[in-house]
């Protein structure tokens, strides 16, 4: 088959979304030649870091505001999009280089008239409406026309915990043999510098906990800030260093801190380099993740791989990725986040023990083994496609 490659708009400073897409894809390049299959990528070559194999082939997609806008028309009236027969600018590419089943390989996909793959990592519009970041501008309206069509129309989706499976079940009926089950693979390993890059010298030597984390409200920063104060009147003082692009809330996160009386222990570094990265992992205390959202996180694998122990919160989810590689609390509860990080922060053997649950628990996690499973659901579809022109 002629198969499509949509990996999403991602930069660097998207953070997880793009560490995923850029390695899966580089799993993909390495697969490539073992398949039968020829693969068209709709991205920068750029994208990857590796040549391409001689089934795989590469076509930058321009975004076409007309296009796109009128193809997004069929959300709110089909009939609209109908009429005006519009494509979006992946759709009229795919048809164009005959595309017979495409493979959004991130969260970011678009409805076709051709069999497709859905990659989803999270429904949070859906399990978490109140947020901004969901909810604002239009976003939960766009989200949901978006979601609604897109997978109950997809001849598979995957996903990455029975979490997230069940919440594709209930809230747009996927049936359960519709969904491919595959963990989120765990980032590459990068060698960390002995000493701190640039934008963390200022934590060479000092005792602290890190929470890499893009400035949305659901990543919770402000109670994790709350559990400071309480750490602090309980002597202990540990610095906590944030890492992450603002989206917006970074200011109210600031005042917060502020306002807690914490301002000085918090460093907040903004988006950081890969190699400052892996010194924040490898010389940290604990991660500590306190966000609401699941059912699958990266910084937590991120922490295994680099032996860093984990505080996590409780979100659906979490404890199917973790398992007992993670102390859990509620993320709505200082008091209990305030208690784990005194375990972590006092308990030596507790941040080993943590730390050899959490490179056993990568076990399997590969980019390629990802692969391989997104493989074996297309090669499943082969004999359905086959089936019209």
């Amino acid at each position: 088959m002629r198969i499509g490659v949509a990996p999403g708009n991602f930069r660097p400073e998207s953070g997880g979304g793009y560490t995923f897409v850029t390695e899966v894809l580089d799993a993909l390049l390495r697969a490539a030649p073992a398949s039968r299959h020829r693969f068209i990528v709709f991205c920068d070559p750029a994208t990857s870091a590796g040549a391409p194999p001689a089934n795989v082939e590469f076509h930058a997609v321009r975004p076409s505001l007309l296009r796109d806008g009128l193809h997004a028309l069929r959300y709110f009236s089909p009939l609209a999009g109908w009429l005006l027969g519009a494509r979006s600018s992946i759709e009229h590419a795919a048809a164009r280089r005959q595309v017979e089943v495409m493979w959004f390989l991130s969260g970011q996909g678009v409805v076709l008239d051709i069999p497709y793959v859905a990659t989803v990592w999270d429904v949070q519009h859906r399990t978490h409406p109140w947020f901004p970041e969901v909810s604002a501008a239009a976003e939960w309206l766009k989200r949901e026309h978006l979601h609604g069509e897109l997978l109950r129309r997809a001849a598979r989706v995957v996903t990455g915990t029975t979490v997230g499976a069940e919440q594709l079940g209930f809230f747009y009926q996927v049936p359960r043999e519709r969904i491919c089950l595959l963990p989120h693979p765990a980032p590459r390993v990068l060698e960390a510098p002995a000493r701190p890059p640039a934008g963390v010298s200022g934590l060479q030597g000092e005792r602290f906990f890190f929470y890499p984390a893009q400035f949305w409200a659901h990543k919770n920063h402000v109670n994790l800030l709350h559990a400071l104060r309480l750490l602090g009147e309980q002597g202990l003082r540990p610095l906590l260093a944030l890492s992450g692009s603002d989206k917006g809330n970074r200011a109210h996160v600031e005042n917060a801190a502020r306002e807690q009386g914490v301002l000085g222990q918090v460093r907040f570094l903004g988006f950081v380099s890969p190699a400052a990265l892996a010194w924040l992992y490898r010389n940290a205390l604990a991660l500590v993740y306190p966000s609401f959202s699941g059912p699958e996180n990266l910084p937590p694998l991120e922490a295994f791989a680099y032996g860093c122990p984990v505080a996590l919160a409780s979100y659906p989810g979490a404890r199917e990725q973790a398992a007992d590689a993670a102390l859990y609390f509620d993320p709505a509860d200082p008091a209990q986040l305030a208690a784990t990080l005194k375990v972590l922060a006092e308990d030596g053997q507790a941040r080993e023990r943590l730390a050899a649950r959490g490179r056993e628990r990568l076990h399997g996690r590969t980019s390629d083994a990802f692969v391989a499973g997104v493989l074996a659901a297309l090669d499943e579809l082969e004999p359905v496609r086959r089936s019209w022109a």
